[in-house]
């Protein structure tokens, strides 16, 4: 039946990726930014119902063992249940101090882009910075320079859409490596199979680790903690300096207005403001991704104060482009085993691949709402009510976040 993603967008189901617009041929798709989350809004009057939006979204499902199993089956080293596929991981920092210190982990994302830039790789990155006018919304756009790729440095810690950002690179031509969330790649990848043309152009995919992402109306919150006047700010960043840094800002002359410990703010947030797809999202690492870069805050590198990341490659190709990025002085990689990264991200594995997904998905079925439609089984099949609660009171919760008058509370709990 034809149909298009307003009906994803109904049921509940949409990851605010705004992809489906440039799929659309007859321009009927346009993304609007909400105080939570983005979504498309489609004209019905020009729609024809072919399809293509949905064809390229991956907030209904997809089929993530069958394609990442066609990625890197051939090109990988081993798998894992947790992990996905993967050649070699790593823990690292980029080389440069002031890029370790001022990234959210220690800069090798940044720093990798920069050298696929400085050796002609590539002839852009997409990355997420902040609008100029606008220091705290974020921005999608391709990162061509050094300069440009530093300002989309470090986490971004609500919703970002990327809509016109792949008719961009069709109109300009070139190769490209897309930097996104684990569900915003999916839906490239999904793109980029059916517009080849495009997917032509877009030689790598780099994600980076998500646990859940917050909704736009979090910043509100933020602003509203630590008595910060948006109208003030000149400069936002969630992390900075070292790890795991701090969220701070900063007026016009550079004057610092709060600095909260990383770990402080986000704590703070707990799920008052996850956004609700997340709670039905198995994609922790990037499972579609050729590199995926995150926090690696355990055991050893609990005592690194100024950086330290883990990364997992997942072909080959990509472990020996990482390899000539550390002989050509851009990085500092150390081999680790793949179970140090899964063990690094204990939270988020309980949540994406354990009890946490599966008792999401009940409570939405019995509720009737729909889920989203994965080819691979539940690591954990079966929950009880007592973690179909533990949901219940995570949909409260962000029924709270949403309910400006319930801030009081939230900031005393």
């Amino acid at each position: 039946m034809k149909t298009n993603v307003s009906h994803v967008v109904s049921d509940g189901l949409c990851m605010s990726c705004g992809i489906c617009q440039d799929a659309c041929a007859k321009k009927c798709i346009r993304i609007h930014h909400g105080k939570d989350v983005n979504y498309p809004e489609v004209d019905k009057e020009k729609c024809n119902e072919c399809g293509l939006c949905l064809k390229v979204c991956a907030g209904h499902g997809i089929a993530l063992a069958a394609r990442s199993k066609e990625l890197f089956h051939e090109k990988s080293d081993g798998y894992d249940k947790y992990l996905g596929y993967y050649d070699k991981c790593f823990s690292g920092y980029s080389t440069n101090d002031d890029i370790r210190f001022h990234s959210a982990s220690g800069g090798c994302l940044s720093q990798f882009l920069i050298f696929l830039l400085d050796k002609k790789y590539i002839d852009g990155a997409v990355v997420v910075g902040y609008e100029d006018s606008k220091p705290m919304t974020p921005h999608t756009y391709i990162a061509r320079s050094k300069e440009e790729v530093l300002a989309g440095r470090s986490s971004k810690y609500c919703v970002t859409s990327y809509e016109g950002i792949l008719s961009e690179i069709k109109q300009k031509g070139g190769k490209y490596v897309v930097v996104g969330l684990p569900c915003q790649i999916q839906s490239l990848r999904k793109y980029a199979s059916f517009f080849k043309n495009v997917g032509k152009l877009i030689i790598g995919y780099f994600a980076i680790y998500c646990s859940s992402n917050r909704t736009m109306r979090s910043q509100e919150f933020l602003l509203y903690r630590y008595g910060v006047k948006r109208e003030d700010v000149a400069h936002f960043a969630y992390r900075d300096n070292g790890c795991l840094g701090s969220m701070v800002f900063e007026d016009k002359n550079g004057k610092m207005l709060r600095s909260i410990p990383y770990q402080t703010f986000w704590i703070g947030m707990r799920g008052f403001f996850n956004v609700p797809r997340c709670s039905t999202c198995i994609d922790h690492y990037g499972e579609l991704a050729d590199v995926c870069f995150g926090d690696i805050h355990i055991g050893e590198y609990i005592n690194d104060h100024i950086g330290v990341n883990s990364l997992v490659s997942r072909s080959f190709e990509w472990t020996v482009l990482l390899k000539e990025a550390v002989e050509s002085g851009y990085l500092h990689l150390d081999e680790i085993p793949y179970s140090v990264v899964v063990e690094s991200q204990g939270y988020a594995m309980r949540q994406k691949k354990g009890a946490g997904v599966t008792a999401a998905f009940k409570l939405r079925r019995m509720l009737g709402k729909k889920n989203p439609v994965y080819d691979q089984p539940f690591i954990v099949p079966q929950v009880g009510m007592k973690e179909v609660v533990k949901v219940g009171v995570k949909c409260c919760m962000r029924w709270m976040g949403r309910q400006k008058w319930l801030w009081p509370l939230i900031c005393k709990m």
